[in-house]
């Protein structure tokens, strides 16, 4: 037991980096900074976009699409507040439900897009195990074995340019391996033609401090470069009795630099970051017998722990609960665009990763014994290349290639106590361990036609082939020291073979190798009705093996033999509208759209706290509306607005291993951790004021109620979890700058104030076992809440 709190520091010291930026600056006159709004700010974002550097589409371009894309800009991804990661962004799409424990980027977040999954944020219940693709710069992030992305690997939000949110499979050239539910992209700041830079510092409720920083060289000899990248820490929001505050840390570092010649371009480019934090446990949401913020029952004047006792934003004490939660990425990239002729061109992108998570428990009085401490290490290697042919002739454009990824997944855990001889490499009796090897071929051939005989209408058949191919084998004997006495349990799902002995192993004793293919077709068109208005419609089928690792499932805990790939089918029908400069529409753009998933041939696994596992197989149906809208009307104010409607449920379910009552049936059940119905709107106004510009914002966020997990049965439940809403506020003062060396640029500072009514409201809840905190006795919720009023000011220097 540790006799102090500790902390996380990092490299910051924003006090004196904002000491040195507001020292060396002036105000320029204010007929000056007219000149200055006039001319625009030079900023990542809006710098001239260079051959090879990645752009997100434009309004014209989603116009003309046949499909569903929702572009984040810079303004709205904004709402998300100063210090939010990529994830928490995604929640302005419509569709987009996003559940976390934090209030910053070191967090770990859940997403689900139309009621598909993505990400692991140690939440139970979601449907779809990591279904979405995403990508950042166009290189895939999400590990191809567990098929989950770790939101915390993009801590800082303020180095993207934009984020874009595709619905359904998508076209074949621009699929990856888990796109069924959809995919996002998200674009960081980019090379340009002109030199500049921007430096952000903020500081906020809860301890949070933050800096980000780009800095662009400009065209040199043909190349240009950029390097961005930004670090921050704080505290939860959830504060203990005895004053920990579950402090956290995160950095992230981008480079990139793009060559253009007569021919094409090269880019290459790295990125890296580590995220960390003490992770704040769950919290019952009325008292329960026995859960006391000591963990101690008996203790005198220990208080019961739950919402309604011990507080709504309460945490245990750090001798009670610890846990600190890790995660780094790795990636090193280059892509090349080849102009063969004028009208081929060529494609590559070559990709080398590294991810790494570590979780270390080393207090929780609420699971003694011999596997009371926790050692999660996993790590993931990945190489991957892609090659495409982009064929340009009169009335068509055909695009055909492939991509071939491998991937080497270690599940590397441990369950221990150092009483009785355990370690973080060392078994005890009674201890619960696993060190499954994944290693997985992904390929991928594919080829589409946009055909556009008529000038207002175009026509995209597509067809992909892939192949995934998997082998296991277990590397417990070789990775962990065994205390004396320990015999090691055996088990082979492949003809049913046991062992039994006094420590647990997750993986299997037998290797093997398995190898699925299937083909994915899909056709979709677009038609320009008015000059104003265009419809679309799609069909596109996608597969993907499923997730791989953690405490059981296929491989380890699953006869292999009985694995299929997951399918989904879906269909898409929708309107988009575009006006330029007409009355008060300046750059009208609204899309409104139905949709209808069949999820089929599912194999969920749920990961309860004690790391063992319960699996189901089913198939479900996401059906509804999406839309979205914004402009800059009156020419100095922009608006944006977000709605959904989902309805999710399961045609089957059928609970598997580690469930109460293995084979029973619950079709019809909702999908549980799917709003019905989400929407968020937002404006910002620009009012010039003595050569300054005043921007006050303003903006509202709801998420409606869902079906919560049982963790009793092992299946979805039709109790739900309330509906809440956010309304949020910010002034921004945008005011001329004399720097010396660098020109006249400007400097800018925000006052932000999300959740203003302080609003208390969970962000997640399920229905316990009694596992969590070892009561003899379930069927009580236990719950993250959602952050309370919180307020940020920053400072941001551009030039």
């Amino acid at each position: 037991m540790r006799d102090r709190q500790p902390t996380i520091p990092i490299p910051l010291n924003a006090k004196a980096l904002g000491a040195l930026l507001l020292t060396s600056t002036a105000l320029m006159p204010a007929s000056a900074f007219a000149q200055t709004l006039n001319a625009g700010t030079v900023s990542a974002s809006a710098a001239t976009a260079l051959p090879g550097a990645t752009t997100s589409p434009s309004q014209k371009q989603i116009f003309k699409s046949t499909g569903t894309t929702r572009v984040l800009s810079r303004k709205i991804m904004d709402s998300a507040g100063p210090v939010a990661g990529a994830a928490q962004v995604l929640s302005y799409s419509p569709g987009v439900a996003v559940t976390g424990y934090g209030n910053n980027g070191s967090s770990k977040y859940t997403i689900t897009l139309d009621g598909v999954q993505q990400g692991w944020g140690g939440f139970g219940g979601f449907s779809g195990n990591g279904a979405v693709a995403i990508t950042f710069d166009g290189v895939p992030v999400v590990d191809p074995s567990t098929d989950l992305f770790q939101s915390n690997m993009i801590p800082q939000a303020g180095m993207l340019a934009s984020t874009n949110v595709t619905y359904g499979p998508g076209d074949p050239v621009d699929r990856w391996y888990n796109n069924i539910g959809g995919s996002v992209e998200y674009t960081p700041l980019q090379p340009s033609a002109g030199p500049g830079g921007d430096i952000n510092l903020t500081y906020g409720s809860y301890g949070q401090k933050n800096v980000e920083f780009d800095l662009r060289s400009g065209l040199y000899h043909g190349w240009s470069t950029i390097i961005a990248g930004g670090a921050g820490n704080g505290d939860s929001f959830r504060e203990a009795v005895d004053g920990f505050k579950s402090p956290n840390e995160n950095y992230s570092i981008y480079l990139k630099t793009v060559k253009q010649f007569a021919a094409g371009s090269v880019a290459f480019g790295g990125y890296f970051a580590r995220s960390s934090g003490y992770r704040v446990p769950v919290i019952p949401t009325t008292p329960q017998a026995g859960v006391t913020v000591t963990g101690n029952p008996g203790e005198p004047g220990s208080m019961l722990y739950s919402q309604q006792t011990s507080g709504f934003l309460s945490a245990l004490p750090f001798s009670t609960y610890e846990k600190l939660d890790s995660d780094a990425l790795w990636v090193i990239y280059g892509r090349e665009n080849f102009r063969l002729n004028d009208e081929t061109t060529l494609h590559n992108l070559t990709w080398y990763e590294n991810f790494t998570r570590t979780h270390s428990r080393l207090n929780d009085l609420f699971s003694t014994g011999a596997q009371q401490d926790e050692y999660n290490s996993p790590y993931t290697n990945v190489f991957g290349d892609k090659l495409w042919l982009t064929e340009r002739l009169p009335f068509n454009t055909l695009s055909l290639g492939g991509y071939y990824i491998h991937d080497t997944y270690n599940s590397r855990n441990n369950f221990y106590n150092p009483t009785i001889g355990g370690d973080r490499a060392v078994v005890n009796i009674g201890g619960k361990i696993r060190s499954s090897y994944f290693n997985q071929d992904d390929f991928a051939f594919f080829v589409q036609d946009d055909i556009h005989l008529l000038r207002h209408l175009h026509v995209i058949p597509g067809i992909r082939f892939v192949s995934f191919q998997t082998s296991y084998s277990n590397g417990s004997l070789q990775d962990f020291g065994f205390a004396p006495g320990v015999v090691l349990s055996s088990h082979c799902p492949l003809n049913g073979t046991s062992t039994n002995g006094n420590a647990t192993d997750q993986g299997a004793s037998c290797d093997a190798n398995e190898s699925r293919n299937g083909v994915e077709p899909s056709l979709s068109a677009n038609y320009r009705v008015l000059p104003w208005m265009s419809v679309y419609g799609s069909y596109a089928e996608a597969l993907r093996t499923p997730s791989l690792g953690g405490g059981g499932g296929l491989f380890q805990s699953i006869d292999p033999n009985s694995y299929h790939l997951e399918l989904g089918q879906e269909f898409q029908a929708g309107a988009k509208f575009h006006v330029q400069n007409n009355g008060i529409l300046r750059n009208f753009l609204a899309g409104v759209s139905y949709f209808h998933l069949r999820y089929a041939k599912q194999s969920l696994k749920y990961t309860l706290a004690n790391g063992d596992t319960i699996s189901a197989n089913g198939s479900s149906i996401y059906k509804g509306v999406n839309a979205f809208a914004d402009d800059n009307l009156i020419y100095n104010l922009f608006v944006y607005g977000n709605a959904a409607y989902v309805d999710a449920s399961y045609q089957n379910y059928v609970t598997g291993a580690g469930a109460v009552k293995p084979g029973t049936s619950y079709a019809g059940s909702s999908v549980p951790y799917v709003p019905k119905i989400s929407f968020n709107l937002g404006g910002y106004y620009d009012y010039p004021l003595h050569g300054m510009l005043i921007q006050p914002r303003a903006w509202y966020q709801y998420m409606g109620t869902q079906h919560l997990f049982n963790n009793v049965t092992g299946a979805p439940s039709n109790q739900t979890m309330p509906s809440y809403g956010t309304l949020n506020v910010s002034i921004k003062i945008e005011a001329p700058l004399n720097l010396a060396y660098v020109g006249k640029k400007t400097v800018d500072f925000t006052l932000t104030a999300l959740n203003v009514a302080n609003n208390h409201y969970n962000q997640y809840e399920y229905i316990s076992s009694g596992g969590y905190f070892g009561t003899p006795n379930g069927g009580y919720t236990l719950a993250y809440p959602g952050a309370p009023f919180s307020v940020y000011g920053s400072v941001g220097l551009h030039f």
